[in-house]
């Protein structure tokens, strides 16, 4: 089994998650516009720029915010599913519908937009479900689990590590997505279709803590 190792960035409203392994480096979001000096800046620390690859969970601005800067920066082309391919090249955030204090983002983003816009990216690399990740340097396959976006997709690794974007919620511990949604039905699948490969760890899109399998599949 290949020896990965997960190095979670603080980037802005989110993390992002830079993955190291003997093919490369692969990144999993890039957090907010102008984040990307810490995503370089932890590459520096690695001693490694051999960037293969910035995937990106789902069309939101604190996951792709920074994925522009960072393809022009390091020439890495951008991945993502198809079906939020067009919200990318937009430069745009579509956050369905909400709930509880959900309510309260469309105007956060108005005003996250009003400050520092969202800079479209094109995608190049357009991963549906089931897609590997071998052709830039690791063994992982793609999971598309929408709901919470039309293309919102996993990440699974041959070490049992799971990362889910915003599948679920987590604060002090993981929680059900509850905020934000395109299609609460789909989520609410999405989420118990990742349960069933019982993942020993996951990372989720708003906290470098990893969470255990069990408390995952709890929820």
């Amino acid at each position: 089994m290949e020896t990965v190792q997960i190095h979670p960035i603080s980037c802005g409203l989110g993390y992002a998650f830079l993955i190291e392994s003997a093919g490369g480096l692969v990144l999993v979001d890039c957090g907010s516009p102008h984040q990307e000096k810490k995503v370089l800046a932890a590459m520096d620390q690695l001693g490694r720029h051999d960037l293969k690859l910035i995937w990106i969970t789902h069309a939101h601005y604190d996951h792709y915010g920074s994925a522009a800067a960072l393809h022009v920066q390091t020439g890495a082309p951008v991945g993502v599913h198809p079906a939020d391919a067009e919200a990318l090249r937009a430069g745009r955030s579509d956050l369905g519908i909400t709930r509880g204090i959900g309510h309260l983002f469309p105007l956060g983003l108005g005003i996250a937009n009003f400050f520092v816009s969202l800079p479209p990216v094109n995608p190049e690399v357009l991963l549906e479900d089931g897609a590997s990740l071998t052709d830039y340097g690791l063994a992982a396959q793609v999971y598309h689990t929408p709901g919470h976006t039309p293309g919102h997709s996993s990440l699974w690794l041959e070490d049992g590590t799971l990362i889910i974007g915003d599948l679920i919620g987590q604060d002090s511990r993981a929680r059900k997505q509850s905020l934000l949604a395109t299609d609460w039905q789909a989520l609410e699948e999405s989420l118990a279709r990742m349960q069933a490969l019982k993942p020993r760890r996951i990372y989720s899109g708003h906290s470098s803590r990893a969470i255990p399998g069990e408390e995952f599949c709890s929820l």
